[in-house]
């Protein structure tokens, strides 16, 4: 909801599509910068810790951006450089998770898990920014910051719950 909503702030204060775009384009382009490198590193690392990583850069971000809104200080050119943090960091937490499931998941569940894996982003990807586009004039953009505040503790507090195998590499 913290994108879509921001990107609506960003609208109010320009008045231009550009910065809706350029929003959304430091997201992605920093994503696909990191994607050479991201699979090694998830292999390599644990993987339960990038989640809480990617998790945590997101919830930090969310943070500055409703402390700089909440002392009029926020700049459409922060949500540019948060977007583009967050979006590196959301690629290795992504992948991740996708990772994992199938360490998680016996493999007669596989296209049960993927399936629903699918629904879920899928599904967060519609009904957030429908969500966040109906709250911004009810709620504001700060109370849409503490929601999504409030969800990054939950997704905290649940990788932290669940164990998450490691693929073993094989050394040569």
């Amino acid at each position: 909801m913290t994108d879509f909503a921001t990107e609506i702030w960003a609208w109010e204060i320009t008045g231009k599509a550009t910065s809706l775009a350029l929003v959304g384009f430091f997201s992605l382009l920093s994503s696909i910068i990191i994607a050479p490198i991201s699979g090694i590193v998830v292999d390599q690392y644990n993987r339960k810790l990038l989640m809480i990583i990617g998790d945590t850069i997101a919830v930090a971000s969310t943070i500055v951006i409703l402390l700089l809104y909440l002392n009029n200080n926020l700049q459409v050119w922060h949500l540019y450089f948060t977007g583009a943090v967050v979006g590196t960091f959301n690629q290795f937490q992504r992948l991740a998770y996708s990772a994992s499931v199938s360490l998680m998941v016996p493999k007669q569940h596989y296209t049960r898990a993927s399936s629903v894996e699918f629904l879920s982003g899928y599904g967060a990807n519609i009904i957030a920014p429908a969500l966040a586009g109906y709250l911004y004039y009810i709620i504001s953009l700060s109370s849409i910051l503490l929601i999504d505040w409030i969800t990054f503790l939950i997704a905290i507090i649940s990788i932290l719950s669940v164990s998450i195998p490691q693929l073993k590499i094989n050394e040569f």
